[in-house]
Order: structure tokens, then sequence, then C-alpha cells
């Protein structure tokens, strides 16, 4: 089990929710502590590369099944992954060091 999968399952845990194949917006919603506006950017703005891999790393990929979205296990797992090495690379090393 790599780290963002462990993660996730911490986050699932912490929200109460079994581990699924898919989960509805109010639970992803719940699980990645962002509101209902934040959500629908996350899903509007995602768009894939030509690899396969999403343009923007704080998008979600979701998929509508009677007029419900909903989000892959995978795709969270991929998300936290995605943003974690996303920040790690683009950080300022020195961010803690600014004058408040």
């Amino acid at each position: 089990m790599d780290l963002a999968q462990e993660k996730l399952n911490g986050m699932l845990k912490a929200a109460g929710l079994p581990v699924r194949p898919s989960y509805r917006r109010s639970e992803v919603c719940l699980i990645l502590g962002v509101s209902e506006r934040t959500f629908w950017r996350m899903v509007a703005a995602y768009d894939q590369e030509l690899d396969g891999s999403p343009r923007l790393p704080w998008t979600l990929d979701s998929y509508m099944t009677r007029g419900h979205h909903r989000v892959r296990y995978q795709e969270l797992v991929d998300f936290l992954a995605r943003n974690r090495t996303i920040t790690r690379k683009f950080d300022d090393p020195n961010q803690m060091d600014l004058p408040l």
C-alpha cells in the first residue's frame, strides 16, 4: 500500500466511510474537507493530457450515474499523490521563515 492510499484510508476512517469503488459528491467533500462549490470547480476544470494525466493537478475526474457525480476510489488516491508531489516540487523551502 502506497502513502497516498494509506492516507486516503485514514481519511475515510476519520469520515466514518468504508472503502468503496466510488463516492458521491457529498462524501468526497467530507473526505477532502472541501465545500460543494470547490468540488464543482475541481470537477469542471478536469481535462486530460494526451498521456491521460490531468492537465491541472488539483482537478478530479468524475462520472455520472442517474444525474449524480461520483469519484472513483483510485482517482482519490491519484489526486492525493498528485497534489503531494506538486506541493513537494513547487513549494518555497523558505516559506516557514517568511516574516508574519
